[in-house]
């Protein structure tokens, strides 16, 4: 019976690979972590958006602060990020559990997912709960092979999240946090996908090539 239900959910998942990129859901998310080693440092507060292209849906934005004892280090001069802010902290099971539920047959969409990735799934694995998004897609991945593909010289710093936005036409966001990443992200994927597939019917699976 268990080998029956992974065939279904791999036919599943190659069908809806198989189907328009904007026929999908995506989540846009960004962390706020205590340092680079998901080994040791701490997830301190998570922000995601629902994309549903050509919209980013603001009713399915969620911030939350998830550390009851945080270990700040850099965290105020980094996310700005002080004592007081963990005062309101959420459970971050309950947390983990809605974030879930979002992701399920979603598209996970941040800005160097390899590092959100693996910060995410250690988090979640250390409150028991399994996070399952139909696929990955890399902001930071897209537009370097873009701009390696038109013979682009890849300046330090060009590939950070302002600098790709800049080069779409979007505006800055001054105030650094998970969800105003996020929203920064998720537009940044639409402006991406839009530009690379228009309007044709493009699949996920090519779509997700790039990445």
């Amino acid at each position: 019976m268990g080998m029956i239900s992974t065939l279904k959910q791999r036919w599943r998942r190659n069908v809806q690979l198989q189907q328009c990129w904007r026929e999908q859901r995506y989540v846009a998310l960004d962390l706020e972590t205590s340092g680079l080693d998901p080994r040791v440092d701490q997830v301190l507060a998570v922000g995601w958006i629902v994309v549903e292209p050509p919209l980013l849906d603001y009713g399915q934005a969620r911030y939350a602060v998830v550390q009851q004892q945080p270990d700040l280090k850099q965290s105020p001069v980094v996310h700005g990020l002080l004592q007081r802010d963990f005062r309101a902290a959420e459970d971050a099971q309950f947390v983990l559990q809605h974030l879930a539920e979002v992701l399920e047959n979603a598209v996970l969409v941040c800005h160097h997912v390899g590092f959100d990735w693996q910060f995410l799934s250690a988090f979640a694995k250390a409150h028991n709960v399994r996070l399952k998004p139909l696929a990955k897609f890399d902001t930071l991945t897209f537009e370097a092979q873009r701009l390696r593909m038109q013979q682009h010289h890849l300046a330090r710093g060009s590939l950070k999240l302002a600098a790709c936005r800049q080069r779409y036409g979007l505006p800055d966001y001054q105030a650094h946090q998970a969800l105003t990443d996020a929203i920064a992200c998720g537009e940044l994927f639409l402006a991406q996908a839009y530009h690379y597939a228009g309007r044709a019917n493009v699949s996920l699976r090519n779509l997700l090539s790039y990445n």
